[in-house]
């Protein structure tokens, strides 16, 4: 073997173990969520009458970002004490920008959530947020609807960068709906992802921080690694349907809680 090429390959195994784009392809990210709450509206599905626990002005929880083989899956923990009144007040990674109360990633609802089931699923080759959403009851149902990335591209970029989780981070201010968001992106991992879907200033982003006047998400850990969660992939058998056709199945599963609750 001549010197130049035991030159290229020491190079390039020098680059795969130090370089981010060529290191693990699968991992998780932990992030920490601030959220403020609507606690009029929330007490209305809290059990206990008088004797239910306050409920905060703000929650703290925290969300799991695991990705493998481009799929990844956002979870999300129930805020300590399982939820106000032992009841868990935000579903598995469920994301949406179209209810203040309902957001994060994938544009479909980070709400309330009773004893359905939540999850939200992001297809990284195509660059697709899934929802996932199945019904209460003996007659179960699970349903999924698709979402794809909205990049933003007329936000105000900024010269400032700065280390989360160890990642070199771009600063970017972006408008989204009514609400500024001053976010902090990497372009070191070999993915796109972002917490809540408009959020995104770069085809090739990361976003590890994201701060609005109603809540706000920050990376704490990235680690990259091989994962046991296999569990990525939407569930088999689940009915694919339209995003208004989802709203509409949440609406009257809702209303079924409701009732419920009230007899």
């Amino acid at each position: 073997m001549n010197r130049t090429i035991r030159l290229f390959i020491a190079a390039a195994t020098l680059l795969s173990a130090t370089s981010p784009v060529f290191a693990q392809q699968s991992g998780v990210i932990e992030y920490e969520v601030t959220a403020k709450t609507d606690p009029e509206r929330m007490r209305g599905f809290q059990r206990g009458g008088d004797d239910a626990p306050e409920i905060p002005d703000v929650i703290t929880f925290k969300q799991v970002f695991t990705f493998s083989n481009n799929l990844g899956k956002l979870t999300t923990e129930r805020p300590e004490g399982g939820g106000f009144g032992g009841r868990r007040q935000r579903p598995e990674g469920d994301t949406s920008t179209r209810n203040p109360r309902r957001q994060g990633p994938g544009g479909m609802g980070m709400g309330m959530m009773g004893r359905g089931g939540n999850a939200q699923y992001v297809d990284l080759a195509n660059k697709k947020y899934v929802q996932v959403f199945s019904t209460f009851g003996d007659d179960k149902k699970t349903y999924y609807t698709e979402e794809d990335f909205i990049f933003t591209a007329n936000n105000k970029s900024s010269d400032k960068t700065k280390k989360i989780a160890g990642y070199n981070c771009k600063k970017a201010t972006i408008q989204l709906k009514d609400d500024t968001y001053t976010v902090w992106y990497t372009t070191d991992l070999p993915f796109s992802f972002s917490p809540v879907n408009g959020l995104l200033p770069d085809s090739n982003a990361v976003v590890l921080s994201a701060e609005g006047s109603k809540r706000a998400f920050t990376a704490k850990s990235v680690s990259l690694k091989a994962v046991t969660d296999t569990d990525l992939s939407i569930p088999a058998g689940a009915e694919k349907v339209t995003q208004e056709q989802m709203r509409e199945i949440r609406k009257q599963e809702m209303e079924k809680l409701r009732k419920r609750q009230q007899q």
